[in-house]
């Protein structure tokens, strides 16, 4: 909506928090007419807004609140009214959102509409989130140092234009420049919904106007928009000079807009001028000294000019204005773009700013002497400011600078144009046209600014300020004199002749001394600008040091109070002095943080355990039980309040004593589970609560497959919150490594340096059933209690998927390039991809096999799947649909070529290739040492062999795999320094990584051609070049894949030897010498040899590759499973965009389908099937029946197999609703009197079929004499007509869950069809090959051989409002029995010592012979956390593009714990295992207790730490590396007591003493 049409109301935020801890936003934005609400999930933080009318999208904000609170407001805990949602971020266990509650109106009206707020008042609402993730106690620090930001009077924004880019902008407001919006990261949330405009454009700055003019005089304003570049954040000392994003500190781009207001309707004239203001653009910085005046400044001794062309190219890009064609009176005659740099530093002998003036100089003659900006025009200033001040006075000082710009500003010029209402004069304008969705005019700029002047000190702070205010002035009369608002004072001149000839002379003032310039122009607007300018000058020193602007009274010399002014100065500028220097030595460091926290910048550092992408609770809103389970109160909604948030307090009660208690769970969405959350919920006995639980998941009910069995469920206080990480189901391939990993032995040796022995469960993002079995402990005969339930899981964007947008696109886009890369090979030696793009090999090689029509294809692994009746064939890919085969184009044109080459050349499998390379690197009986052994690794996972495979060749040939695991031939005190070397390199790759994304906002990508990577590690059997090299790190030759990588040669840059690829180390070597080395340059240019490097630096660059090929093949494996998910709801060709016409339904035409309100209620993904469907080969897959209408292919739909006479499709409903009857949509080919089925439909909201109700039965076949449309082919020009359909009204409405639809057709026996050549599979010509009373369908079929098929099935009704909760309380008896004490508390069981040993990993405990039977043992929750950050990257995907998708390998393959206890009760032979417990994640210090099977003595027992501790760590800033192969936050001493039963009477006084 544009602004300037009038706005019919103001953006209104009310964040509602219910009596639930609920929290919901309702925004009403000016630019629609409609309200919003966004569900903030209480557990993962995550927002949640499905764009549904009635449910989440509401006429007036009244309304949506009414509906939120069911009509009463007393269920509101709090609210909060705002004006503007800032953004909103997720971190751990708190969410942040951020709203401005006050906002000032500081430029009202732009010309062409849009307001300008300044944020006056703002603050942060903290939610505290059911999560148990633990978190670092600097972690917790660092949030609410982000929190105490200083936001107010320093950031502003516009709702209906683009301010990030000079006016007027030619951009809309959804496409914003990067370089200026400071809540970028701050706005991801709301992207990944789909409402971007409901977060705000942030820039940080200063934005204000003023109004001047007199009586009798033009009117006129002034704007002064001030915005500071995000890409060098940070504060005086932090900041300044160059960075690797090629942007400066305190880089600012001002603008002065001046225009004059017009009546509605009138054209608004405007000009505009541009300058910048920056540190100088070089590598230099500042030390500040405690006992020195000033503080030393240093220029880089290491390439100081690196990246200032770069900067420079970036400022040329955006004020180049040349090839707009636009006559431009301002163009320089040489067609360059004049880049003018004003030098304000003192110059002086013995200045310590003398060596910046000399390197800058220097600077801009190494780059014209480069030629790398042939377009680029410089031409730099030095004046002296501070000793012109003092030598000259004030008042020359600024004639001085006026003498040297006016040649400059003039050459440059400034921007004029005016904005019309109406586009109907457009073509009359002469000049650019700028027009966009955000404006219903267009702006004519007939004249423009070509180039820029650049202003700078040393810290672009006080003089900077006043040199740009007084250079602007200047130009400020030249816009006021252009718009027709004449300066100049009458008084000024005796003869006015003198004075209008004098006042239409362009730039006259240049040529004016300072007496002249005050006596001829009336001050009052010279004044208004001033004052703005003295306020701009104090938020932007304010930003950069704390403190307000210094030396600021010369800004008010025209005022008449300019000597008073000055005298005050003085006193004033030593306050700031002092209040810079304390900031600087004390609150800089914090204040960086927090900047770069608000920016999102080294996360990885502030908060390395934070999600970019929280999970989603699937348990919540659209689920419910499929099976209801009785309880102990007997309510009606028996099981549902166990998945409902609002009702978190609960304490779920079985009627009696059971075995087990099942929840059968149906999933709101289809996801690829995750995480089960369990909220602890018992009375004043927590025996009550289960003891563990197994885990079933599936598609539907047909195929459950267990993913987890037996997973130890602690005894914790009432109301604990914990997770259960649930790992995917396990393939038969790994069944072994799963017995392997579920007992560890006692001398299980971890895996300090990665998950050797790591399996990889298998990923389903289409899974909608979760099956909870809980088992009780053993020694309790009471019912069991139950709390809430959640079930979280990574969910697929099926929406922006069918709508093609948003994320949803860009993932499609991902998963179609899978079939061209299912087949390739590992990359050739030497090509591997560097830091920014490892794309090679990203997809496991898949196999076709032509021979078996019938044979099931795993997509993931190429293996045959077997066929079992457990194994859901109907839902599997099958090779001969080629809708889905990803080898099938293919196939056929490469089928000879393929064979000729299988003959000559037998292929070797990945586990041929595998043991080759093993048997080359053990020749002549070498034992493996760990680099060979880390190098077996690397080939291992370049092959795409799993854990499980790789133990299988290994097993072939008479190899233990744990002799060449690197974890174990490693030396022990080799291990912390290698991983923190390891570690170290992840951080500095990743910084890489975020500096060169922003370095390339505003500038050309960089073309990196290096032949040497980040890693640069060779394939077995690469050998040095020989002679070209002189390094001769590695040997010559091998005998296994023996070549000379690369002919070219480099330079070392240590040695200045040439050498060649093989022998370089990769480019994290060099930037780990630069970090060793105190560099601030974070750059990977040139190389450097293996000689060079110290062999602990080529171990951590093997260490990190490996990390980084199992990452990437995790990554692989996903997007895999994500194609999977794709091709099973809407076929491979659809996917693959084949050159067929997808579905047009119009919404109008679509909307012709239902009945008043009435909309579709089984659409997927929240609706989808109970059991699975059979198809037909060659069919569209079953979920496309309940698809979007805009999704698949024109001409594809569902067949049932020519042998089924009857499908019975069980649909699930998206929500309970008031069903009024069903729509079924003809296929393409239509229907016939053979094929046309018999519809019976029933309803139930249960799976019990005894229990369901059936709603009617029609025959299709008498719908065909009547409906003659319905037979026959479609026809190609109906899109602009509804969808075929025939629809089956219920006689009443009826309340369900659930709907049976059976299809049934009459089945005859016919003789078999001959597929001449006369016979074509696909035609749809309206004269088919057969006779007038036959017909072909897709499948071949004719009325001889009919089949069951149709288009989409649509369930039609009112979804059902969800209830708001109800209070629910016990019956008096029920609470006596929850407050019943058990007979038997937990003691503290006497241990005389502690220590632990083997690597910190085991813990033992000597006992005293007197001490009573141990029952169990508590345990204190660890305090370590899982980073974020594991390795280097190896793509160049931001990950905080809305248009990416990031699996985040934390949850799709989860590092678990497990404790194994054993007991010495007797010698060292009597060692016993007692149990092995799966540790939970909760929160730090939470007490969990854990039963032994028995009651036992012992002397000494043993607590051993095993799973994968390589997925923990300790939180960088407490404490960061200990100098332990193991986090400090897993140790755990101090952490373990034992315990044992006794009733208090037995222990008297003492009980309350040795209580645990």
């Amino acid at each position: 909506m544009d602004s300037s049409a009038g706005r019919l109301r103001n953006t209104s935020v009310l964040v509602t928090t219910l009596d639930t801890s609920e929290v919901y936003i309702i925004i009403s934005l000016c630019s629609r007419t409609d309200t919003q609400v966004i569900y903030i999930d209480p557990t993962s933080g995550s927002l949640q807004h499905d764009k549904k009318l009635g449910y989440d999208v509401f006429h007036t904000q009244d309304e949506a609140l009414n509906y939120i609170t069911d009509g009463s407001k007393l269920v509101c805990k709090s609210t909060v009214h705002a004006k503007a949602i800032l953004g909103y971020v997720v971190l751990g266990s708190t969410a942040l959102l951020l709203v401005a509650t006050k906002l000032d109106a500081s430029i009202p009206y732009l010309p062409g509409g849009g307001c300008v707020y300044t944020i006056s008042e703002s603050k942060w609402i903290k939610i505290m989130l059911q999560n148990p993730q633990p978190q670092g106690k600097g972690e917790v620090k660092n949030i609410q140092e982000l929190t105490e930001l200083e936001i107010d009077g320093k950031h502003y924004f516009c709702e209906t234009r683009d301010i990030t880019r000079p006016f007027p902008s030619r951009f809309s407001l959804r496409n914003p420049d990067d370089e200026f919006v400071w809540n970028g990261w701050l706005s991801f949330a709301f992207r990944r919904i789909g409402l971007e405009h409901h977060c705000v454009v942030l820039l940080q700055g200063f934005a204000d106007y003023r109004t001047f003019g007199s009586s009798g005089q033009q009117e006129g304003n002034v704007a002064l928009i001030a915005r500071r570049s995000r890409l060098h954040p940070g504060t005086r000392y932090l900041a300044r000079g160059l960075n690797s994003c090629y942007s400066t500190g305190n880089e600012i781009e001002c603008e002065q807009l001046v225009w004059v207001p017009k009546r509605s309707g009138e054209n608004v004239p405007f000009n505009i001028y541009i300058w910048r203001r920056g540190t100088i653009p070089i590598w230099w910085g500042a030390e500040l000294k405690m006992t020195a005046a000033e503080a030393a400044i240093y220029v880089s001794d290491r390439d100081p000019y690196k990246g200032s062309a770069r900067y420079y190219q970036r400022l040329t890009k955006r004020y180049d204005t040349r090839n707009l064609g636009v006559a431009s009176a301002n163009q320089n005659k040489s067609g360059l773009v004049p880049i003018v740099c004003v030098n304000l530093l003192r110059n002086g002998e013995g200045k310590s700013e003398s060596i910046l003036v000399q390197h800058f100089e220097e600077s801009l003659n190494y780059i014209r002497s480069t030629g790398q900006l042939p377009d680029t025009r410089f031409h730099l200033i030095h004046y002296d400011w501070h000793t012109s001040i003092r030598l000259k006075g004030e008042q020359q000082t600024i004639e001085g600078l006026w003498y040297h710009l006016k040649a400059p500003t003039i050459s440059i010029g400034i921007s004029e144009g005016d904005y019309q209402h109406s586009r109907m004069q457009i073509d009359d304008c002469e000049g650019e046209k700028i027009y966009n969705d955000d404006i219903t005019g267009f702006f004519c700029l007939r004249v423009l600014q070509n180039g820029v002047i650049r202003y700078n000190c040393a810290d672009s702070l006080d003089r900077t300020n006043a040199a740009s205010y007084f250079g602007a002035l200047q130009v400020f009369t030249e816009q006021c004199r252009r718009l027709g608002i004449f300066l100049d004072n009458d008084v000024a001149y005796d003869q006015s002749t003198q004075k209008h000839s004098f006042s239409d002379k362009p730039w006259k003032r240049f040529d004016m001394t300072f007496e002249e310039f005050k006596r001829s122009t009336i001050l009052s607007p010279i004044c208004d600008l001033a004052d703005l300018f003295l306020i701009a000058g104090d938020i932007h020193a304010t930003l950069y040091t704390g403190s307000k602007a210094m030396h600021s009274h010369i800004l008010s010399i025209f005022g008449e109070e300019a000597a008073k002014a000055k005298q005050f100065s003085v006193a004033q500028n030593m306050k700031i002095t002092l209040q810079r220097r304390y900031n600087n030595a004390v609150i800089d460091s914090s204040r960086q943080k927090q900047l770069e926290m608000f920016l999102g910048l080294r996360l990885f550092k502030h908060l390395p355990s934070v999600s970019i992408q929280p999970l989603h609770v699937l348990s919540r809103r659209f689920s419910f039980l499929l099976k209801p389970i009785a309880s102990i109160d007997q309510d009606p909604e028996d099981g549902d309040n166990l998945l409902s948030f609002k009702q978190k307090n609960l304490i779920w009660i079985s009627q009696q004593a059971s075995d087990i208690i099942q929840l059968f769970i149906y999933l709101g969405e289809p996801c690829h589970v995750c995480q089960l959350l369990l909220t602890v919920s018992h009375g004043a006995d927590d025996s009550t609560y289960p003891s563990t639980v197994d885990v079933r998941t599936g598609r539907d009910l047909d195929v459950l497959k267990l993913v987890l069995e037996g997973a130890s469920i602690p005894r914790c206080p009432n109301g604990t919150n914990i997770v259960i990480p649930i790992p995917g189901a396990v393939s038969n391939d790994d069944m072994g490594l799963k017995s392997r990993e579920t007992v560890h032995t006692p001398q299980t040796n971890p895996s300090f340096l990665y998950n050797f022995e790591g399996r990889e469960g298998e990923l389903d993002f289409l899974t909608r059933v979760v099956v909870l079995t809980f088992y009780p402990a053993e020694s309790t005969s009471s019912p069991v209690t139950l709390g809430e339930v959640e079930v979280l899981g990574i969910s697929l964007p099926w929406r922006d998927i069918f709508a093609s947008e948003g994320p949803g696109l860009k993932l499609r886009e991902r998963v179609a390039n899978i079939k061209d890369n299912a087949n390739s090979l590992p990359s050739k030696s030497g090509s591997n991809p560097d830091i920014f793009g490892l794309t090679s090999d990203v997809l496991p090689p898949v196999k076709c096999d032509t021979s078996r029509n019938n044979t099931q294809v795993d997509l993931l692994s190429g293996e045959d799947v077997i066929s079992r009746p457990d194994s859901q064939p109907m839902t599997e890919i099958s090779l001969h649909d080629a809708s889905l085969d990803m080898c099938s184009d293919h196939k056929e044109e490469n089928e000879s070529q393929r064979v000729s080459v299988q003959d000559k050349t037998p292929t070797k499998t990945g586990a041929q290739h595998y043991i080759s390379c093993f048997e080359a690197l053990t020749a002549l009986d070498k034992k493996l040492g760990f680099a060979e052994a880390m190098k077996l690794e690397i080939e291992r996972l370049r092959l795409k062999l799993s854990t499980a495979e790789r133990d299988k060749a290994l097993s072939s040939i008479g190899i233990d795999p744990a002799t060449i695991n690197p974890n174990t031939i490693i030396e022990e005190s080799y291990i912390n320094s290698l991983c923190k070397a390891a570690n170290t390199l992840a951080i500095l790759g990743q910084t890489l990584l975020e500096d060169k994304t922003a370095g390339c906002i505003g500038l050309d990508p960089l073309d990196d051609n290096d032949d040497i990577d980040f890693w640069n590690i060779n394939r077995i059997g690469e050998g040095c070049c020989g002679e070209s090299c002189q390094v001769h790190a590695e040997p010559l030759t091998m005998t296994l894949n023996s070549t000379c990588s690369s002919e070219s040669t480099f330079i070392c840059s240590a040695c200045k030897r040439r050498v060649c690829r093989v022998c370089c180390a990769g480019k994290g070597a060099i930037v780990l010498r630069n970090n060793a080395s105190g560099s601030s340059h974070n750059d990977v240019d040139g190389v450097i040899c293996k000689l060079c490097c110290q062999h602990s630096v080529l171990d951590a660059l093997t260490l990190d590759y490996t990390r980084v090929l199992i990452s990437q093949l995790r990554n692989s494996q996903a997007e895999t499973a994500t194609f999977k998910a794709f091709a099973r709801v809407v076929g491979g060709s659809y996917i693959f965009g084949k050159k067929e016409s997808f579905n047009k339904f119009e919404t109008g035409n679509t909307l012709r389908l239902f009945h008043n309100e009435e909309e579709s209620l089984a659409g997927f993904p929240f609706g989808s099937y109970l059991h699975a469907i059979e198809s037909a080969s060659g069919s569209a897959p079953p979920l496309s029946l309940l698809a979007p209408l805009n999704s698949g292919l024109q001409q594809s739909y569902w067949r049932a197999p020519a042998s089924t006479s009857s499908v019975e499709l069980v649909i699930v409903l998206g929500n309970l609703s008031d069903v009024s009857g069903v729509v079924l949509l003809v296929s393409p080919c239509g229907y016939s009197m053979s094929d046309a089925p018999t519809v019976q439909i029933w309803t139930s909201n249960n799976i019990h079929k005894e229990e369901r109700s059936c709603v009617g039965k029609w025959d299709v076949r008498s719908l065909i004499t009547s409906s003659p449309q319905l037979c026959g082919p479609e026809q190609s020009d109906n899109e602009d007509q509804t969808p075929r359909h025939v629809r089956f009204d219920f006689r009443n409405t009826v309340r369900c869950r659930l709907i049976w639809v059976k299809l049934s057709i009459q089945k005859v026996v016919s003789s078999s069809v001959s597929f001449g050549k006369d016979f074509n599979l696909l035609s749809f010509n309206e004269d088919p090959p057969f006779g007038p009373g036959r017909r072909a369908s897709i499948g071949g079929t004719s009325e001889s051989d009919p089949c069951i098929h149709a288009k989409r099935i649509l369930v039609v009704g009112c979804p059902v409002k969800l209830d708001i909760g109800r209070s629910f309380e016990h019956a008096s008896s029920i609470k006596n029995w929850l407050e019943k004490a058990p007979l038997l508390n937990r003691y503290k069981v006497p241990v005389d010592s502690e220590k632990l040993i083997d690597n910190d990993l085991v813990l033992e405990q000597n006992i005293s012979p007197s001490s009573p039977l141990s029952a169990g043992f508590r345990l204190d929750g660890f305090s370590a956390i899982k980073p974020q950050l594991t390795h280097s990257p190896y793509s160049d995907v931001n990950p905080l593009d809305t248009s990416s998708i990031v699996f985040e390998h934390r949850f799709i393959s989860p590092a678990v714990l497990h404790i194994q206890v054993s007991a010495l009760q007797g010698s060292p032979e009597e060692m016993v295992l007692v149990a092995e417990y799966r540790i939970p994640e909760v929160k730090g210090g939470t007490a969990m207790y854990f039963d032994f099977p028995k009651v036992m003595s012992s002397k000494k027992m043993f607590f051993r730490l095993v799973g994968d501790v390589t997925g923990f760590a300790d939180d960088p800033e407490d404490g960061g590396d200990t100098g332990r192969p193991v986090a400090a936050g897993l140790c755990l001493l101090n952490r373990i007591k034992l315990y044992y039963y006794a009733h208090p009477a037995d222990l008297g006084r003492w009980a309350s003493l040795s209580g645990i």
